[in-house]
């Protein structure tokens, strides 16, 4: 009667660690999106800010006062460095990064 058991707790042992061992997270396809180029042009940011995304409307982009470069999206970087990458959903929507 102890081969029963044994023969469980083996085919428990294999079903748990074959799902262990499975990565339920795969690497996400982004073959399709379009890579965007750093547009440096006249974008300024504050150096005070901590580098990273924000939107125009951010007090960490400086050189955005009004008007469309409220929607868009800017990485700053260290000494104010700054890099335009364009127009953004969740910037228009006052929903963006940063701030």
């Amino acid at each position: 009667m102890l081969l029963k058991p044994i023969s469980v707790l083996a085919l428990f042992l294999t079903l748990t660690h074959a799902v262990a061992i499975a990565n339920p997270f795969t690497a996400l396809d982004t073959s399709d999106l379009e890579k965007r180029d750093c547009n440096h042009g006249s974008c300024k940011c504050d150096p005070s800010y901590s580098p990273g995304l924000y939107c125009g409307y951010c007090m960490a982009v400086k050189s955005c006062k009004s008007g469309s470069c409220l929607n868009s999206v800017y990485q700053c970087g260290s000494g104010g460095k700054c890099c335009s990458y364009g127009f953004r959903t969740s910037c228009k929507n006052s929903d963006g990064p940063g701030c």
